[in-house]
């Protein structure tokens, strides 16, 4: 194959493009209670067809793109997703609008394309809660 992975499927998850084995890890991550070591991430994912340093390097590279949390110890880093589905995509939108010149101009855009009553209902509960507080 010409190119690598060019062919290979991404998927995106908050925003953010992931291949079909960052996408299996980070589900792995999702589905465990507890950070995790690489080496336990690659037991987990019972792919002896697949090196250790490859399950690394995808690691490596969803903490980059702020999927996954590294924590690091000396005798072997952990790891975990930054948050679920939800809370990764609210640090997607946290991470665009931090990228755009007006920040009140996007969400301002964003609201006037919700059409769901109930939810611009929640988001008022939501904006009135934290006036509050």
């Amino acid at each position: 194959m010409v190119g690598g992975d060019v062919f290979m499927k991404r998927t995106s998850i908050a925003g953010t493009k992931v291949g079909q084995l960052e996408e299996r890890v980070l589900e792995l991550l999702l589905s465990y209670d507890r950070v995790l070591t690489g080496r336990e991430v690659y037991d987990a994912l019972g792919e002896p067809k697949r090196a250790y340093t490859t399950i690394m390097t995808v690691l490596g590279r969803l903490v980059e793109k702020g999927l996954v949390e590294r924590i690091e110890s000396r005798d072997a880093n952990r790891y975990s997703a930054t948050g679920g589905r939800d809370r990764l995509a609210a640090k997607k939108i946290d991470r665009l609008l931090a990228s755009s010149e007006d920040p009140r101009c996007v969400l301002a855009y964003f609201v006037d394309e919700i059409h769901d009553e109930s939810l611009l209902a929640e988001l008022a509960a939501i904006i009135e809660r934290q006036r509050k507080s």
